[in-house]
């Protein structure tokens, strides 16, 4: 499979080849964005690896979660362990780490970040139906977005106020998966607003992992002249989801759908989030002033392996950025600079579970609900984290444009935490334990940038960039090892990015990335997961991808990623006992990943779209002991109709019904665990436009 994707991608940029003789330029075919630089530019003009999945792109998928919408994409890993809006991304590599939420990759919404000071986004809060757009930064952009943007930058875009989108969408599938949105968007004047409600809930294919959400939005823009906006966002959501856990291999083998076998049964996460935030644009002259404030409120009941988290956070921030239009030596330039703070005020208390079962000597065999018990634990943290950062951004001639960029943060953590209660895993049981935890740490670092990107013809553009990322330990992370230091990513990247006339496409990247002090999960005596930093890393790929327009309607397109990623000097405690995983591969990330699909649209407004997806193998522990096989050829497909108003899709997601997992783990000694990956399901959906 992966020599004919090769030579489909070779074709494609054979064919694409012959356009170029009436090709116009790619920015009179390029959407522009934002999310890169800060400043409005198209994405071939950007010397980084960047994806957007657009407006069209999000009509034909299912956004039951943003994953669906991820899928697919070179250097990116999206998959959901448990369905709902438990996504896992990882960008090339980054996010690995993370047991739940996304970690090392900064998430915006609407521009706005959503990834807390610590590093740990929540995607609890994000109504899939209001997406309009999603624009993906990949490698290190620290420069721009401070530290926890190590992997890369996730930008969630919905649509503007100043749209006055009234419309309605309906969705019903397999396994009673519900989907309902309503948006209504007026103005009174010169002030707009967009008022949207949505559900989404399924009872899911498997036990214990049903889940439901309710959201509320509220958008309000107020246009003062052509040079001056704001805009203000309200938002809240109620969100459930039953975590069902790994199986083995001999259940994964047999059933799929069944109850997990593992102690911890009733994990879960149900949480309320308030999100609200005040966005200003204005144009002084050759300045372009964009402040921002927002606040979020988060409260959950969060059942997890051995205790169960209750409790919520308060996170303000800000975001101040000025454009600044300019001249230096006769060349065009634009200074973007700005400052951005954060506070992250978390209370919690962790509680035993209220009810199980008990076997011999008194061992927890398994829990029967997600009820608490006991106080085990009382936390009160605080996380603040600030940084300033400027970039100049020039043009020596109609050629060249070159990015180069500075930025200084500090984050830090004062954490405290009383415990009176732990479970033990050496004895299977609840214990009584008195220990109190202060700890004070601040993390500084400075992130430089370079961008350098170069119009060898009107069609192609060659660049490349030296790009660093700082990613800081987690409260939760430091609550368990102390010792921990941030890790350093330095990226030396280089690519081509080609746009033809006709929508052709194609883009390529080359990357070679050193972390230092990598922070790794990694497992302690009685099986207690814990972290650690791995002395060196060293990560090597490539991206390509590509598209191509056959005939009127008709695209044929694909990605592929090579990573090569491994510990160079990584020394893993595993019960007490030192093992070296030097020259050991990261576990999880196959080599190879690709994905080839056809869509075609008619002028009359059929539409349809299949893709097919493989993972190569890849080891399943730090340890590199055993492969898992990954998957092979797992395929979707689409038929709808659209017009002006309507918008008629069904979909089938896996439509071989192949049985695969979506991911395979292995603690040290111990046996391998599966969880399972969706069978074959199907939805339909109509949306109207008023």
């Amino acid at each position: 499979m992966r020599y004919i994707f090769l030579v489909f991608l070779s074709a494609l940029l054979s064919v694409s080849y012959v356009f170029a003789e009436t090709a116009v330029k790619p920015e009179e075919l390029e959407e522009v964005v934002v999310t890169a630089t800060r400043t409005e530019r198209s994405t071939a003009e950007i010397p980084a690896a960047v994806s957007a999945v657009t407006k069209e792109d999000i009509k034909n998928t299912r956004m039951f979660s943003i994953k669906e919408a991820l899928t697919g994409l070179s250097g990116v890993q999206a998959e959901s362990r448990n369905g709902g809006y438990d996504a896992r991304l990882i960008i090339r590599g980054a996010g690995l780490k993370a047991r739940y939420g996304v970690r090392e990759i900064m998430v915006l919404l609407d521009g706005v970040p959503i990834t807390d000071p610590d590093g740990l986004s929540r995607l609890d809060f994000v109504d899939t139906q209001l997406v309009d757009r999603i624009d993906i930064v990949k490698g290190p952009n620290s420069t721009l977005y401070g530290a926890n943007a190590a992997g890369g930058v996730i930008n969630i875009i919905t649509g503007s106020p100043f749209e006055e989108v009234k419309s309605i969408k309906l969705g019903y599938g397999s396994n009673d998966t519900q989907m309902y949105n309503f948006l209504y968007g007026n103005h009174i004047g010169s002030t707009y607003f967009t008022v949207s409600g949505s559900r989404r809930s399924t009872d899911s294919w498997r036990e214990w992992n049903e889940f439901e959400t309710d959201q509320g939005n509220l958008k309000i823009g107020h246009m003062f002249n052509d040079n001056t906006s704001v805009e203000a966002t309200v938002n809240f959501t109620k969100a459930d989801i039953q975590l069902p856990g790994t199986l083995t291999e001999a259940q994964f083998e047999h059933d799929i759908t069944q109850l997990t076998s593992d102690t911890w049964r009733h994990s879960g996460r149900y949480s309320e989030v308030f999100f609200t935030n005040l966005k200003m644009e204005t144009e002084l002259g050759r300045v372009k002033l964009k402040p921002a404030v927002y606040f979020s409120k988060w409260d959950h009941y969060h059942p997890v392996t051995g205790l169960i988290n209750e409790g919520g956070a308060s996170v303000y921030g800000t975001d101040i950025q000025a454009d600044i239009k300019h001249k230096i030596a006769g060349m065009e330039g634009t200074l973007t600079t700005g400052l951005t703070g954060q506070i992250d005020k978390a209370e919690g208390d962790k509680y035993t579970y209220g009810e199980y079962v008990t076997g011999g000597g008194g061992r927890i065999s398994y829990t029967l609900s997600d009820e608490k018990g006991d106080l085990a634990e009382k936390g009160d943290d605080t996380t603040t984290k600030w940084g300033v950062f400027v970039q100049e951004s020039i043009s020596p001639s109609e050629k060249w444009i070159i990015d180069i960029g500075l930025r200084y943060d500090e984050v830090g953590f004062d954490i405290h935490t009383e415990k009176f209660k732990e479970y033990n895993y050496s004895t299977g049981k609840y214990a009584t334990k008195s220990e109190t935890i202060d700890e004070i740490q601040t993390f500084s670092n400075i992130s430089p940038r370079l961008g350098i990107l170069y119009k060898l013809t009107e069609v192609s553009n060659l660049y490349g960039n030296a790009s660093t990322g700082f990613q800081t330990p987690q409260s939760s992370e430091l609550s368990v090892n102390t010792d921990l230091d941030p890790s350093a990513t330095y990226n030396y990247e280089a690519g081509v990015k080609s746009r033809f006339e006709g929508g052709h496409s194609l883009d390529l990247a080359v990357f070679y990335m050193k972390v230092k002090d990598e922070i790794v999960q990694i497992t302690e005596p009685g099986n207690i997961s814990s972290y650690s930093n791995a002395g060196k890393s060293l990560k090597k790929g490539a991206e390509l991808s590509g598209k191509l327009q056959v005939l009127k309607g008709l695209f044929l397109g694909g990605s592929y990623s090579y990573s090569n990623f491994k510990f160079i000097d990584f020394t893993e405690p595993v019960k007490g006992v030192n093992y070296d995983r030097d020259g050991n591969r990261f576990p999880y990330i196959p080599k190879h990943q690709y994905t080839i699909y056809a869509s075609y649209k008619h002028a009359k407004g059929f539409k349809a779209k299949v893709d097919t997806s493989t993972w190569g193998s890849y080891y399943i522990d730090n340890a590199n002991t055993e492969k898992y096989e990954g998957y092979k050829f797992i395929t979707n497909a689409l038929v709808g109709y659209e017009n002006s108003r309507l918008d008629l899709t069904f979909d089938v997601y896996n439509i071989f019904d192949k049985g695969y997992a979506m991911e395979v783990t292995k603690e040290s000694g111990g046996a391998a665990k599966y969880r399972p990956a969706a069978p074959l399901s199907w939805m339909a959906k109509a949306g109207y436009k008023f």
